[in-house]
């Protein structure tokens, strides 16, 4: 049996040390060093497995994913608007792994980015989404990426057909392109990933990556379809009677989401004490310009104060799967620390092992392990 010892962990936590913990017979401490590279982490992003084959028999549902609210809103010209700054190749580039992306139909019945906060309609269609998304998977293996598609506040919803029929035209236009690609069969897109039932792969079976196997190499070069990606919808997206959707998966994940900072704390603290699974945490304010976005030691106090989710002290099935931020740019290299961080404690929680989350070398204010009150 194993057991969650705070105080033991929290003797190891010096000098910017981090512990791993525990048996019941005998007592297993494993002290890494905390000196983070972060030039090396921001240069990793594209590696394989999104930057990790050390960790590529990790089920993708047990990953951690950094996200941007609002993808593709640097089309609009105002601050409010726009709540990030990049293209959708350069989030894909800088390690963003879950674009949320909203969209309406215009007059011309075209589906476009729109804005969710005041309903404003882009001249940006969704298949300028889709063709950047694309581009992306095949000029970077062994990735993988979701995307969640949005139709909130808007004038007229996107449906879940039209958006399909997008995917699928997108799609065989990229598998064409791609070496080592079969016959493209309609609605059977090899870039996409949809889940049904069962186990969910791990990043390496799905990207086929396994270092330990030949690949199939062609002239050299791998070809074919090496990144996959998965599309979400949330309730916003119209649905159509009696249409049966060929490639949207349902979320693994569940959310925590308040439109003030302490709320999302008082909730994340409930939903984190409950082991089902991995939480997605919105830590963006749905109304905010970008003088409100969270700063590091705001993240940090949602994750690991006891007030919030209190990450070192809470069950083997409660994990964070993903951090949804606006204007990412403003603390990436934070936020390419903090997926290092998560990463680390998905991985030893699947293999059930409670591990203490590293400290942060870049957030100023630093947590002390913290246990609740039974």
């Amino acid at each position: 049996m194993k057991i969650w010892s705070p105080l033991l962990a929290t003797l190891v936590l010096l000098n910017s040390f981090s512990a791993q913990i525990f048996q019941d017979d005998e007592i297993n401490i494993e002290v890494i060093d905390d000196d983070v590279d972060l030039d090396v982490v921001a240069d990793s992003d594209n590696y394989p497995c999104n930057g990790y084959p050390q960790y590529r028999k990790l089920p993708i549902n047990q990953g951690f994913y950094l996200g941007a609210q609002n993808a593709g809103s640097q089309v609009f010209k105002g601050e409010c608007q726009a709540s990030q700054d990049a293209s959708i190749i350069k989030m894909l580039e800088d390690g963003i792994r879950f674009l949320d992306v909203n969209l309406c139909t215009n007059e011309k019945n075209v589906v476009v980015v729109c804005s969710s906060r005041d309903s404003t309609v882009s001249s940006t269609p969704f298949t300028d989404v889709l063709n950047e998304a694309f581009i992306f998977a095949r000029e970077n293996p062994e990735q993988f990426f979701i995307i969640n598609l949005r139709s909130e506040n808007v004038g007229h919803q996107a449906n879940i057909k039209d958006l399909e029929q997008q995917m699928d035209t997108i799609c065989k236009t990229h598998t064409e392109l791609t070496p080592g690609t079969d016959e493209y069969v309609k609605y059977k897109c090899p870039f996409i990933y949809r889940h049904e039932k069962g186990p969910w792969p791990s990043i390496g079976e799905l990207v086929n990556y396994n270092p330990e196997m030949a690949q199939w190499e062609g002239d050299g070069e791998l070809v074919g379809v090496r990144t996959k990606m998965l599309f979400t919808a949330s309730e916003s997206i119209s649905t159509v009677p009696e249409y049966q959707s060929s490639y949207f998966t349902e979320p693994f994940w569940r959310e925590s989401r308040a439109s003030e900072p302490n709320k999302l704390k008082d909730d994340l603290k409930k939903v984190c004490r409950v082991p089902a699974g991995g939480i997605k945490l919105n830590a963006y304010v749905d109304d905010a310009c970008s003088k409100d976005d969270y700063s590091p030691e705001q993240i940090e106090d949602l994750l690991l104060d006891k007030l919030g989710c209190n990450l070192n002290d809470s069950p083997l099935n409660t994990f964070i799967s993903i951090l949804s931020v606006n204007h990412y740019g403003k603390h990436l290299r934070y936020l390419q620390e903090l997926k290092d961080r998560m990463m680390e404690i998905n991985y030893a929680k699947w293999n059930g092992n409670y591990q203490l989350v590293r400290p942060s070398v870049i957030a100023t204010k630093q947590h002390k392990v913290q246990r609740d009150e039974l």
